[in-house]
């Protein structure tokens, strides 16, 4: 098999265009796999008593941590070895930096970043070790429904963010009138805007932690007015997203449903409509 054709090979199995194949299938169950180890030895390796009363069981994280870590920086390799068997990043350089400026790959580079640079820096970086979290976004390259998930959002983003900003004002005013309201009668509470903002916040979500509430009837009144129109607008972005959802599933139900041509009489998906 020739150079170029096993670098296709290899990324039509890692990066698969629609479905894939099995090998590619296998693959993604594979790496899904190897990813939520890798999330559960870094939970578990967070509990001091692991590490203190069962020093087999520490060892055992260790080696998951870092065999599965040897596994990420493989596969960062073969993507960026194999990219240019793209057509988006055929160019041999400037291919594989494009390739690399990708989300998923900033994602995967990150994960693996902080283990790579300690040889070479010997510095510990055990502060980055925040970007271990990044390898739950792995998570979605092969996962349907989460992808579902992210073309909704983006397909309704302009209605949400819309929502988000009137939400925005309407916090700005709550806390605005609130700090006029209170600031008089617990000035250490409102003492500005912003810390009113807090209090705002946590009303309209609903949340109610009881740290600062307002103590004065017009206060009182206006808290509830306030408290009524956050149930409101939250329940705004979560209608929007269940339409999108309707959509979207109905969308991909009509590009699987098969239907008979008129002309050649053979059976067309959906999506393929347009070719007839």
């Amino acid at each position: 098999m020739k150079y170029k054709a096993i670098q296709k090979y290899i990324w039509s199995v890692i990066e698969p265009a629609d479905k894939g194949s099995r090998e590619s299938y296998v693959f993604g169950i594979f790496i899904t796999g190897v990813i939520l180890l890798n999330i559960t030895a870094m939970i578990l390796s967070s509990i001091r008593e692991i590490q203190i009363n069962y020093p087999i069981i520490w060892t055992i994280l260790l080696l998951i941590s870092g065999s599965t870590l040897i596994i990420f920086i493989i596969e960062y390799l073969l993507r960026l070895w194999t990219c240019t068997a793209d057509q988006d990043y055929a160019k041999p350089i400037i291919g594989r930096l494009k390739w690399a400026k990708t989300p998923f790959a900033l994602i995967d580079l990150l994960v693996i970043l902080p283990y790579i640079l300690l040889p070479f820096t010997g510095i510990n970086l055990t502060g980055l070790v925040i970007l271990r979290v990044f390898r739950l976004f792995k998570l979605v390259r092969y996962s349907d429904s989460i992808n579902l998930i992210i073309r909704v959002v983006k397909g309704e983003k302009n209605t949400l963010l819309t929502t988000y900003l009137v939400l925005f004002i309407v916090l700005i005013a709550a806390a605005t009138l609130m700090y006029e309201v209170e600031f008089p009668a617990q000035p250490e509470a409102f003492s500005n805007i912003p810390a009113a903002m807090w209090w705002g916040v946590i009303t309209l979500t609903t949340t109610g932690y009881g740290d600062i509430v307002p103590i004065t009837p017009l206060g009182k009144m206006l808290g509830t007015v306030i408290a009524l129109i956050g149930i409101a607008i939250f329940a705004l972005p979560a209608g929007i997203l269940a339409s999108g959802f309707s959509k979207a599933l109905e969308k991909e139900n009509h590009e699987d449903q098969e239907y008979l041509c008129p002309h050649c009489k053979q059976e067309i998906k959906g999506r393929d409509l347009w070719k007839k």
